[in-house]
């Protein structure tokens, strides 16, 4: 239940006499260094400040800076809170309890982390107050409800992490007015519904994951624009529709992750152009069509996860150029033909997966070249080893290999 402005003030105005902040005559909200002490001594009765595995200071008549996790700026001014990083400090109790305070302190905060506590209940709109953050990180904790759309005020935020909780209801479209942001993370929520095309609008943003949620719809072109993107997570979620072409446009893109969602169609041979790509996992989806000859392109790429799809046509030649790719799967999928002797190529290759596809003819004798090991080539419409010595001496030194021998002629 939200409060009116009134009865809020009215509460604030009884607690402030009660604790001898005001005396008879009219009431006055405490500012600067006392309205900073003011909110750190609620959160800390808020959440179990007793049990804390460090509260050294708190509570205490000595300077604020002094405080366990707090730094303060020239005036006394708490500027950073950190109960967080790197394991927490067993912070428990419900934050919505925080709220008012959060309205007339912590003004000139400009670093908060409560990540990685038993925190619980929803988050308090009012964080969207504090104009001056630059981070917020309430990660790992148990929080439930949705995710205020206030955020979307703080314009100087450069890093928020809400991941690893219980939050649910929809993504803000009001978070793409985030023009400083960063780094977002979402991951590991039950968040719902479309992932916002004002997302598109964060220019400066160098990390999205969105990974582990329940998020559906189209995975958004507008994405396409977020040319300082470096990490793209929008993994094991409910998205449809097809991987969107504008993602080629990612530049700066290091990691590409969509895997276990319902995307549908080919995979854009535009992805071929993300020169500093170093991971591509689109596995366990509904993707169809050949394996774009582009993806050879990726001098950088280091894995390669294609596996459970609906792919078809044979293994692009192309795939051999990739000298820096130490992992490359695509099995269960409808691949046809040989397997290309360019794979040979692939001097960094140590697990190669080719398991349960349409898949014909002989292992070729270059990929013996290849220190493996992991090797997966079984359930193919005839995908054999060939019995020459080479070949099998090739065998006897990787740590797993599935798949036959071709038969004796």
């Amino acid at each position: 239940m939200r409060f009116s402005k009134g009865l809020a003030a009215a509460v604030l105005l009884a607690v402030l006499a009660v604790t001898g902040m005001v005396g008879c005559g009219p009431a006055e909200l405490p500012t600067g260094v006392a309205a900073d002490r003011a909110a750190l001594e609620a959160l800390y009765h808020d959440t179990g400040g007793l049990r804390w595995d460090n509260n050294e200071n708190w509570l205490s008549d000595e300077p604020l800076g002094t405080w366990y996790g707090v730094a303060t700026n020239s005036e006394g001014r708490v500027t950073e809170l950190d109960l967080g990083f790197p394991d927490g400090n067993n912070l428990i109790g419900h934050i919505r309890d925080w709220r008012t305070p959060l309205s007339w302190g912590l003004s000139e905060i400009k670093r908060l982390n409560l990540g990685e506590n038993q925190l619980t209940g929803s988050i308090p709109p009012e964080l969207g107050s504090l104009s001056n953050l630059e981070r917020l990180g309430l990660q790992g904790n148990q929080l439930t409800g949705s995710i205020p759309p206030e955020l979307g005020n703080l314009s100087n935020l450069e890093s928020l992490s809400l991941a690893r909780n219980l939050l649910t209801g929809p993504i803000p479209p009001e978070l793409g007015n985030l023009s400083n942001l960063e780094r977002l993370g979402l991951q590991g929520n039950q968040l719902t519904g479309p992932v916002p095309p004002e997302l598109g609008k964060l220019s400066n943003l160098e990390q999205l994951n969105l990974t582990n949620n329940q998020l559906t719809g189209l995975v958004p072109p507008e994405l396409g624009k977020l040319s300082n993107l470096e990490l793209l997570a929008l993994a094991v979620n409910q998205l449809t529709g097809p991987i969107p072409p504008e993602l080629g446009k990612l530049s700066n893109l290091e990691s590409l992750s969509l895997f276990r969602n319902l995307l549908t169609g080919p995979i854009p041979p535009e992805l071929g152009n993300l020169s500093n790509l170093e991971s591509l996992s689109l596995a366990r989806n509904l993707l169809t069509g050949a394996i774009p000859a582009e993806l050879g392109n990726l001098s950088n790429l280091g894995y390669l996860s294609l596996e459970e799809n609906q792919l078809t046509e044979a293994i692009p030649a192309e795939l051999g150029n990739l000298s820096n790719l130490g992992y490359l799967s695509l099995e269960e999928n409808q691949l046809t033909g040989a397997i290309p002797a360019e794979l040979g190529n692939l001097s960094n290759l140590g697990y190669l997966s080719l398991n349960n596809n349409l898949l014909t003819g002989e292992l070729p004798l270059s990929i013996a070249k290849l220190d493996l090991y992991r090797l997966k080539y079984a359930g193919n419409a005839g995908l054999c080893m060939p019995r020459l010595d080479s070949m099998q001496n090739w065998r006897k030194w990787i740590d797993y290999v599935e798949g036959p021998d071709c038969p004796r002629r």
